[in-house]
């Protein structure tokens, strides 16, 4: 759901698309705009994608036959689905834009940019030819076109005033019907957002809020509006100070959610100020049945995508769905005999736990009611980001691959997604080589993947249109030429080509538990067996004799490969072939992905190098607690012999050295670095392709080298004028102010300490704080930096440079760099994630920075510049209002310093 997109550091809001190119339908209209010639993929590969792709007989959709809108249900697990905003995806038909109330602004986020039915027909080709076979769009319900708390319009679809009409801003419903119509002649599908939740912004409660009395300091949001409430009965009857209106019942007239926690307040009580609906009634029930049959009987929807299941009591679904004239039996009568539905319930697990799948799980059953067939897979979602856009362990990775098969139902038409409308984009945190990477898993895993609009073209904000002259997109994002739009055409071609993706079981064979590195798994399904090998990491891994089901010398079809070449090498220089014990073993370039296909081939063996026998006397180490230096040995079965020590799988990093003519060695291991962590070792002989087992310990450094601390100015959280007013809802309050900083370095690794006026967590921030936005910027010493601090609107302090950033909330955390940067754009993203953790009893939130993940070996001299703001819900940061607003800053002008409070410290040698 994304009613709050500038509500709260972590609400659920909105985002983007559109398209410029217009193509023929498929009913032989003409487009409405003429192709652009530059962006029209080559022939060549739109087929390579679409080919693959069924399509309905001409006779269903020759110009005469009237429209094809009812059509069998597919296979889901083999769909592609494209998840698309109508208003951000393209216009089409410009007359619709402005409907003469002032929400038609495309350079404003809040207001309504044009997108259009019509818009979404005349980019259907440019998606099939990207090889989408199902598109997903926001509610095309009629909504509210003015909220006065939020200064912000119904764009997106969630703020419904009439549940059974198109909003006159996407067109018409035979708009809609023809966008059935032109899907289904193409062999794609139509799924429709939908919500039972709630209603517009409507009401709201002044003063403390009592149960035992609704009325008591309720009062309507817009009466002087032009919609002054729902139009449709019975969401018409929303004003609890009406006698008739309350016997109704069909509101359950509570305030905001305050505690998340609280699955009373979860159900009952309002998100933001939406008008919660009481779905426990009998007439309620009974006409979202009705509703949501309307659009199955008048536009042939395929599936539904169903908004905030988790704050709606299960019985509801059950009922809804399940019922004798629910929809899915209605949905069978249409002859839709698997029509899918896939709710949403935010969930995380922590890393190794389930919790997040287990809430999911019971959503698809719970005390043996059923309620919908499937659900957005968001536990695999967050592990996806750790593992790939943050440096998390691939194991972690690994571990929600195997919940996704073993928690679910059917986990194969469970849909999977690196990020939605809303999320911020994946390229909000991570680079474009993990982003690349998380588009490979994505396509290689069970599930049925989403791709979001924009993806294709690597756009990195949430909000902006795709098509020109939308919002934040003066010249349009259509290029079916760019890098990213051929390389997804590749992955749906694989998927498609191969069922191993779509029907396979998945077999994790390795992973990394101490940081980024391999991630290996299995894929079969009737005797084809394909292995996906990932380096997570930003440095070469091994991938070291694999147990990948394969004969002794068996060579392995090269099927995809992403940064698979090391570099100055030849393609193909490193031929996927088994060792005379069946194992597979690989360096992995940095960031690299590869599928490989088990052929049944076997090559020559040639000349295998001799075996090498290496021992670790790790007795007295494996599994230590080690506080300094220590001496690692062993020997070697060839005196002499070359070798290399591997610390944390890392092969670019590596100490050579040899053994002696007894083959005995040893070497010393520097213990250095700041806090507590994990570590593993291992020694290789590159001659003999021999690599030892590991050795696990923990490093313990508590003393630091060099230490800082300063005190803040208190109560001086009003920006750089002394004038602003942050935003004034009933969470906001003393959270974007610094009392204190403190900083401590040992070795390569750096603690950051922020000491702030207040610490909350309402909205529950798996970091542990809410309501703030830090961004540190760090000038390091002998480094060329920028001045320009991006996205705030300021410059450094002083004589500071920067050269690393760092972004943290409740609910991110990520870093980037100077290089790339401007006033507009942050710098390229490292792919590394800082930890984070708070403490609300002492008020402190820790930040820890582990240079060998940075490429920091010396925090000494470094100068530390920490920042305060708000941000929305994808992580933008909040803009300004004239007047003090719940969810906006006031005080300052557009262009003004986003910099509430600030703090300068810097790390000098004695």
């Amino acid at each position: 759901m994304l009613i709050l997109s500038a509500m709260r550091d972590f609400s659920i809001p909105i985002v983007l698309l559109a398209v410029l190119l217009a193509l023929t339908a498929c009913s032989g209209d003409q487009p409405a705009t003429e192709p652009d010639a530059e962006t029209t993929a080559p022939e060549a590969e739109i087929s390579a994608a679409s080919n693959l792709l069924p399509t309905a007989g001409p006779e269903a959709c020759a110009a005469d036959s009237g429209q094809l809108l009812h059509v069998a249900s597919p296979d889901w697990s083999e769909q592609v689905i494209y998840m698309l905003m109508i208003d951000r995806f393209d216009d089409g038909d410009p007359t619709n834009n402005d409907q003469g109330y002032g929400e038609y602004d495309p350079s404003q986020p809040s207001h309504f940019s044009g997108g259009d039915f019509q818009g979404v027909i005349d980019r259907l080709d440019y998606l099939r030819s990207l090889g989408v076979t199902a598109v997903w769009v926001t509610p095309p319900l009629y909504n509210q076109w003015w909220s006065t708390p939020y200064q912000a319009t119904g764009w997106h679809g969630y703020w419904p005033v009439h549940f059974q009409e198109v909003d006159p801003h996407y067109g018409t419903l035979d708009d809609y019907k023809r966008l059935s119509h032109e899907l289904h002649c193409r062999g794609m599908y139509l799924i429709q957002d939908t919500i039972a939740n709630h209603v517009g912004n409507f009401y709201a409660y002044e003063g403390e809020y009592d149960p035992d009395d609704t009325a008591a300091g309720f009062y309507l949001l817009e009466p002087d509006s032009h919609q002054p409430a729902p139009v449709q009965y019975p969401f018409n009857m929303i004003d609890r100070l009406n006698p008739e209106h309350f016997a109704a019942d069909i509101y359950h007239w509570t305030p905001p959610i305050t505690d998340f926690a609280s699955l009373h307040q979860e159900h009952f009580y309002s998100l933001g100020h939406v008008g919660d609906i009481n779905t426990e009634n009998p007439e309620v029930v009974a006409k979202f049945k009705e509703i949501y049959k309307y659009w199955i009987d008048e536009v042939g929807v395929d599936a539904f995508r169903m908004d905030t299941v988790s704050l709606v009591p299960f019985p509801f679904w059950n009922s809804f769905l399940r019922d004798d004239d629910g929809i899915y039996a209605h949905a069978r009568s249409r002859g839709k005999e698997h029509f899918l539905t896939f709710g949403e319930a935010t969930a995380v697990s922590d890393p190794y736990d389930d919790a997040g799948e287990r809430r999911v799980a019971a959503y698809l059953e719970t005390d043996g009611q059923l309620g919908p067939n499937s659900m957005l897979n968001y536990p695999l979602y967050y592990g996806i980001h750790r593992a790939l856009a943050r440096g998390g362990p691939s194991a972690a990775l690994g571990y929600r691959l195997e919940r996704h098969m073993e928690n679910y139902l059917d986990p194969f038409t469970m849909p999977v997604f690196i990020d939605n409308h809303d999320t911020a984009r994946f390229l909000a945190a991570g680079n474009p080589a993990a982003f690349r990477q998380a588009l490979a898993l994505l396509f290689t895993i069970p599930g049925i993947p989403i791709v979001y609009q924009g993806t294709e073209q690597a756009l990195p904000e949430s909000r902006m249109a795709m098509f020109a002259g939308g919002y934040r997109n003066p010249e349009g994002s259509f290029d079916q030429n760019s890098e990213h739009f051929q390389y997804l055409q590749q992955l749906t071609a694989l998927r498609a080509e191969h069922p191993v993706f779509t029907r396979g079981g998945l077999e994790v064979l390795a992973s990394e538990s101490a940081g980024p590195g391999v991630l290996a798994y299995r894929r079969e399904y009737e005797g084809e067996s394909v292995i996906v090998l990932l380096n997570t990491a930003n440095h070469s891994a091994f991938a070291h004799r694999l147990d990948v089901g394969a004969l002794p010398f068996q060579r392995l079809e090269e099927l995809f490969a992403e940064s698979f070449v090391e570099p100055g090498a030849e393609p193909g220089a490193q031929p996927a072939v088994t060792g005379a014990d069946g194992r597979l073993s690989l360096r992995l370039p940095p960031r690299a992905a590869v599928v490989l296909r088990i052929t049944g081939e076997t090559v020559s063996s040639g000349e295998s190098p001799a075996e090498m026998e290496i021992v670790v006397n790790s007795a007295e180490i494996e599994g230590a607690v080690l506080t300094e230096d220590f001496e690692l040995t062993g020997r070697v079965s060839h005196g002499n012999a070359p070798l290399q020590l591997i610390p944390n799988g890392n092969f670019d990093r590596v100490t050579e050295f040899s053994a002696d003519d007894q083959g005995e060695w040893r070497i010393e291991v520097p213990v250095r670095d700041l806090g507590e962590s994990s570590h593993f070792l291992q020694v290789y002989s590159a001659e003999s392709d021999s690599l030892s087992e590991r050795v696990n310990y923990t490093t313990r450094v508590t003393d630091a080298v060099l230490s800082a601390e300063i005190a803040d100015d208190p109560d001086d959280a009003y920006g750089p004028t002394g004038q602003y007013v942050a935003p004034q809802h009933p969470d906001s309050a003393r959270q974007r102010e610094i009392e204190a900083v403190s900083a401590r370095t040992a070795g390569r690794n750096l603690e950051l300490s922020l000491t702030m006026a207040e610490i909350s967590t309402p909205w529950l921030p798996p970091y542990g704080f809410d309501n703030v936005l830090l961004t540190i910027f760090f000038d390091l010493p002998d480094r060329e930096g920028a001045t320009v601090l991006p996205l705030l609107d300021a410059t450094t302090p002083g004589s500071m440079d920067w050269d690393l950033a760092h972004f943290a909330r409740g609910w991110d955390s990520y870093t980037y760099v100077a290089s790339g940067s401007d006033a507009n754009r942050q710098g390229d993203k490292l792919g590394v994630s800082p930890l984070v953790g708070a403490d609300q009893d002492s008020r402190t939130i820790t930040l820890f920075y582990e240079g060998a993940a940075l490429g920091i070996d010396d925090w000494t001299g470094s100068r530390i510049y920490a920042t305060t703001w708000s941000s929305t819900a994808e992580g933008d940061y909040i803009d300004f209002r004239p007047e003090p607003a719940d969810w906006f800053f006031s005080g300052g002008e557009p262009g003004d310093p986003k910099i509430l409070d600030d703090a300068l410290l810097e790390l000098a040698p004695d």
